[in-house]
């Protein structure tokens, strides 16, 4: 017999769209990412929480030929010490490490000057949510923000904080596109992506 909080998780992906979890759970983001690149071709990339399939990915020039620099941002030393051995000191990227949570960051961070931001930090949703929030306060009109894990509760709840969203539902874990400013400004990537689907109501 399923429990309380089975059925409740059950209703609550059924509801959302949810669809099962992805045998490779770790780079769902990827597609996103290079759709959203190939249209909005961004020059600056500023990354809270460094990975395998990120950092290293937005150095790929045959996947991201546009990018200039990658501001990385990583609150576990030892992580950031195994990704730094793997960027091979490429020119391209600084990796920031910051003592504490990551959401106290973000105001170190130049945000108003890049086009694109990515957020997979923190050990927790509920965690990352509050670095989102921070993100949506500070970023301005100008970056494009994705936001990986989308589907948890929290990260949903903290992306209202920004005007507009666009969900990507196809892969769980899911991701979402956000942006503060005119909502027609991201029309170019928002309809040239047709396999995604809008973020229903939440």
């Amino acid at each position: 017999m399923l429990s309380l909080e089975a059925v409740a998780k059950s209703l609550y992906c059924r509801t959302l769209g949810i669809v099962a979890p992805s045998e490779q759970p770790y780079a769902t983001h990827i597609p996103v990412l290079v759709g959203v690149a190939a249209t909005c071709l961004p020059e600056r990339l500023v990354e809270f929480g460094s990975g395998n399939f990120s950092t290293l990915t937005f150095l790929d020039e045959t996947v991201f030929p546009s990018l200039l620099r990658v501001e990385s941002y990583e609150n576990d030393r030892l992580w950031m010490q195994q990704m730094e051995a793997k960027l091979a000191g490429n020119p391209r990227v600084a990796c920031h490490f910051f003592e504490g949570r990551m959401r106290d960051t973000v105001s170190g961070a130049n945000l108003a000057a890049a086009d694109l931001i990515f957020m997979d930090d923190s050990p927790s949703g509920w965690e990352r949510a509050h670095t989102v929030r921070e993100v949506a306060r500070t970023c301005g009109e100008r970056p494009v923000t994705i936001v990986h894990d989308y589907e948890l509760p929290g990260i949903r709840l903290a992306c209202r904080k920004f005007e507009h969203r666009f969900a990507f539902t196809s892969f769980t874990p899911q991701s979402c596109a956000v942006w503060n400013g005119a909502p027609t400004e991201k029309h170019c990537w928002s309809a040239s992506l047709t396999s995604s689907k809008r973020t229903p109501p939440a």
